[in-house]
């Protein structure tokens, strides 16, 4: 026969603050919790947010489904944090219970990995395209609609980041024929192609316009290679200074400023004081211009008694 050993009373109380107490706290928890809030509804009841769920394509499917991780493991470690949830803010870094995994979306969605699928005009193939990206990332919006916190949609920025740097750039293989009713209604590329494009389209990445353009694209309303040549900011004085400059249709004055830090182009007085704020920023000077510069007017001659700050008001200086 097993003896079981006596506890004193000093250990039985432990025993009581060490395993029962927290039992007793998370039942007491769990069961206010689900009798104050018995579905997900409870507090996602706006209006708003319920219609969208119900016009989605997930609108028959269970909360749980998405939102708790598969496996005994998976939902007893939800169960814990929601039940925290209830006492205590959800630090920093703990898992968004909103989140919804990957392996959850695989659950009824597993033949879209190694398939080709077209909707909506965009053929994809997941296998390559989709790699080490959570689902949520492209298609955060198939369940509530525009009603969740941050709307992720997939985007031509998103395609182009790998399409322009190693992948074909073949249009059809890619797109097929589809409405403009169609085309996304949000994200980098909506902007930059919208409406307003001809005001928009320099908020974009610039690197991936070739993708789809050519020089000859910009230079119908630009007169000059856009997006700018790596040396374009060394030689763009003599453009910005010629009469066909249209430096204006794309920046303003205060762009010019940030780099220069003074009036540019400099006025035709600017030679006379120029001195000054020379010595006092010289490496404002040396982003447009190098010593021989200064060497064509200052190495002609040796001026007595030191140099002078202005050039004299008739004829010379030289």
């Amino acid at each position: 026969m097993i003896k079981w050993p006596v506890l004193s009373d000093k250990n039985k109380l432990w025993m009581w603050l060490v395993v029962v107490a927290p039992f007793t706290l998370a039942l007491f928890a769990g069961t206010y919790h689900y009798m104050a809030f018995p579905s997900c509804l409870s507090c996602h009841q706006q209006e708003s947010f319920v219609n969208a769920t119900a016009a989605s394509p997930h609108s028959e499917v269970d909360c749980a489904s998405c939102h708790i991780p598969r496996g005994v493991i998976g939902r007893v470690e939800f169960g814990a944090q929601h039940l925290a949830n209830v006492v205590f803010s959800r630090p920093y870094g703990a898992r968004d219970l909103s989140y919804v995994s990957n392996s959850a979306c695989l659950g009824c969605h597993e033949e879209v990995v190694e398939a080709r699928l077209t909707n909506n005009g965009i053929r994809i193939e997941h296998a390559y395209c989709a790699v080490e990206t959570d689902c949520a990332e492209c298609h955060s919006t198939v369940a509530h609609g525009a009603q969740i916190s941050w709307v992720r949609t997939y985007s031509m920025d998103t395609c182009l980041t790998c399409h322009v740097a190693q992948a074909a750039m073949d249009c059809a293989m890619c797109h097929e024929g589809r409405s403009r009713e169609d085309r996304i209604t949000s994200g980098t590329f909506a902007v930059t192609h919208g409406e307003r494009w001809e005001q928009t389209h320099g908020m974009g990445d610039s690197t991936t316009c070739v993708a789809c353009h050519t020089a000859a694209s910009c230079d119908t309303c630009h007169g000059v290679g856009t997006p700018h040549s790596p040396n374009f900011v060394r030689a763009h004085s003599d453009y910005a200074l010629s009469p066909e400059a249209q430096c204006t249709d794309c920046h303003q004055q205060r762009f010019c400023d940030d780099c220069h830090g003074t009036e540019m182009p400099h006025t035709g007085e600017f030679v006379r004081t120029h001195a000054q704020p020379a010595q006092e920023d010289e490496r404002s000077c040396n982003r447009c211009h190098l010593q021989a510069d200064c060497n064509l007017c200052h190495d002609a001659h040796v001026h007595p008694g030191g140099a002078i700050g202005t050039l004299p008001d008739e004829g010379g200086g030289r």
